[in-house]
């Protein structure tokens, strides 16, 4: 398999205090790089290939890796996507994602 392209999975930063109002204070997020291959899905295409009723609008062909979780976000282009269905495959992951907004 040929991966061309790189994406990131992102991971919140560990609660490192409370605030005055008892409410969380993360630390710093990270991301977590991978190489993947990307093309355009759709929810119709993932009832007829994969048997699953998701909102998707890309699939995503990576080798496997255990942090890629069903409601991971992850980051391609500036672009932030949520992972809405994780096909183990046994040398790759496929991957449908949909797409969350911009990623500053």
């Amino acid at each position: 398999m040929r991966l061309t392209k790189t994406a990131y999975i992102l991971t919140e930063g560990e609660i490192i205090g409370y605030n005055d109002f008892d409410e969380p204070i993360f630390g710093e997020a990270t991301t977590d790089p991978f190489l993947m291959e990307w093309e355009p899905f759709s929810t119709k295409l993932a009832e007829s290939s994969y048997g699953v009723t998701v909102d998707v609008q890309y699939r995503m062909f990576t080798y496997p890796n255990e942090k890629l979780k069903i409601n991971q976000d992850i980051v391609y282009k500036n672009k932030k996507y949520k992972i809405t269905e994780v096909k183990d495959f046994d040398k790759h992951y496929e991957v449908l994602v949909r797409y969350e907004g911009e990623y500053q």
